[in-house]
């Protein structure tokens, strides 16, 4: 029973984050804006996260984890049975760009170095878990940060699926280049 508590409050949490970055942006808002949209008390809210930062993080490490173990099909697309890292890069384009206003507020709005710092942390501790070499997995993780924030500052106008597959052949050509040496 407790779970299901914490996930509906970390979910009302991340949810009204996500709202207020819209309505406010990330400079702006407030733990205590969080709390009111979120109906949560403060003592709560602590003991969850460590300020709108840590909701940051957990909204940032929450699109990665989800595309990393997707449950099933989802609305607007299904990636159950497709394995490896271009589809797992596409998922994560989708959901990105599926919560485009917030991934954009938070580059764009007083917080880039917090959000690309979030992203990367959440990027990094999955791609060393498929690469099991930690400089392959850091470049890799750098290639794909950089790849999410000039998508993002483009507006999205690239294709997921595209963008993906020009990132995993990159991606692939400099892990065989980086193995032939």
């Amino acid at each position: 029973m407790a779970d299901r508590r914490i996930a509906r409050t970390e979910a009302a949490v991340i949810g009204a984050f996500e709202r207020l970055l819209d309505e406010k942006g990330y400079a702006r808002m407030t733990v205590q804006d969080i709390l009111d949209t979120a109906n949560v008390g403060r003592a709560t809210f602590y003991a969850h996260f460590q300020g709108k930062e840590g909701v940051m993080e957990a909204f940032v490490t929450g699109v990665i984890e989800h595309v990393s173990a997707p449950a099933g099909a989802e609305p607007g697309h299904d990636f159950t049975g497709r394995g490896g890292m271009e589809a797992q890069i596409e998922h994560a384009l989708r959901h990105v760009a599926e919560h485009g206003h917030a991934v954009r507020a938070l580059l764009m709005g007083g917080c880039s170095s917090e959000f690309v710092d979030a992203l990367r942390e959440a990027a990094f501790a999955r791609l060393r878990q498929v690469t099991r070499d930690d400089y392959e997995a850091r470049f890799l993780t750098g290639a794909l940060v950089e790849t999410v924030i000039r998508w993002i500052e483009t507006d999205f106008a690239e294709d997921p699926r595209a963008l993906a597959d020009s990132y995993t052949s990159l991606a692939m050509g400099a892990r065989k280049a980086e193995r032939a040496r």
